[in-house]
């Protein structure tokens, strides 16, 4: 945990230390929809409306889907099982947990979007509904590298890693051509998944801001309002929510970034507090906030 400019608490368990590098599974799609935003403000994309016609001229059974509905998971794309997100659970479910070997999502991670490109198409509803998939971080991900004609992991680590003082990350790379897939498996230690938090939550630095304002609070979620947030808000592809359980010290607004097996990164800007938690198993998304706050005994500004 990290507030009002100094690392306040600091918990590894048994085997695990500072040294230790931890998969980010999703939460690198948040970074991916960063990289967009920072598209946007270099003039490299001329607004969250651009289809994938005038980027990806070869996707013909997509191109008239926007960058903003890939952002916000309602793309309407038909791919693989189509899970939605949450349920009644809440329980976060990326395309399943138990991945057909012969199946899209299969194809994807080890041959490619090149390998399922020419099979997409979206469900032909006008409104798509929220469908949080994988494919739509990968269809971002070749943007990127179309508009900048760069790898992605090279963008990224000029972008946001070294811009936030991070040490050198490893992203999985899968199949034979080594390539990495943009909405899974960023490995690095926690402080430096701090240090990526500050970056972002405090947008840059004021010297060299990540990206204009309007841009940054637009991409954090920070005028969403509060009746959406709780009922657990996704949009730019990074989650917004609200902390205002009663008794509780700590209150207001969070945004964060989310892995599949409860790794969290906690944004609260207004409070100058960046948390981030990585485990083998979900965990309440409130509570831990509140533990850590609690933990470190700090006091509300």
């Amino acid at each position: 945990m990290f507030h009002d400019g100094r690392l306040a608490l600091e918990h590894y368990g048994e085997g695990i230390s500072a040294e230790t590098r931890f998969n980010s599974y999703s939460m690198v799609k948040s970074l991916v929809g960063a990289l967009i935003y920072h598209a946007i403000a270099e003039g490299k994309l001329k607004g969250l409306d651009a289809t994938l016609g005038e980027i990806l001229p070869g996707d013909a059974g997509l191109r008239q889907v926007t960058i903003r509905s890939l952002l916000t998971m309602r793309s309407g794309i038909a791919f693989g099982d189509g899970k939605i997100f949450g349920g009644e659970s809440g329980a976060k479910d990326i395309e399943g947990s138990h991945i057909n070997p012969f199946g899209p999502m299969a194809r994807l991670h080890f041959l490619g979007l090149a390998s399922i490109e020419a099979s997409l198409i979206t469900d032909g509803v006008a409104e798509p509904e929220f469908n949080y998939q994988n494919v739509n971080t990968a269809l971002l991900g070749t943007v990127l590298e179309v508009l900048y004609r760069r790898p992605l992991p090279e963008l990224l680590a000029e972008k946001i890693w070294l811009p936030a003082g991070t040490q050198p990350a490893f992203w999985r790379q899968a199949g034979g051509e080594k390539r990495v897939s943009a909405y899974c498996c960023l490995f690095a230690t926690a402080r430096d998944w701090v240090r990526v938090g500050l970056f972002l939550a405090e947008n840059g630095t004021p010297e060299a801001p990540f990206l204009p304002e309007p841009l940054w609070r637009e991409f954090l979620g920070l005028e969403v309002d509060y009746a959406s947030r709780r009922e657990g808000h996704y949009g730019q592809h990074i989650f917004q929510d609200v902390l205002d359980r009663k008794g509780q010290p700590l209150q207001g607004a969070f945004t964060y970034l989310m892995g599949q097996n409860g790794q969290i990164l906690y944004l609260m800007p207004e409070q100058g507090l960046v948390v981030y938690r990585a485990g083998e198993k979900l965990s309440l998304l409130h509570s831990t906030l509140y533990g850590a706050w609690n933990s470190a005994g700090l006091a509300m500004r």
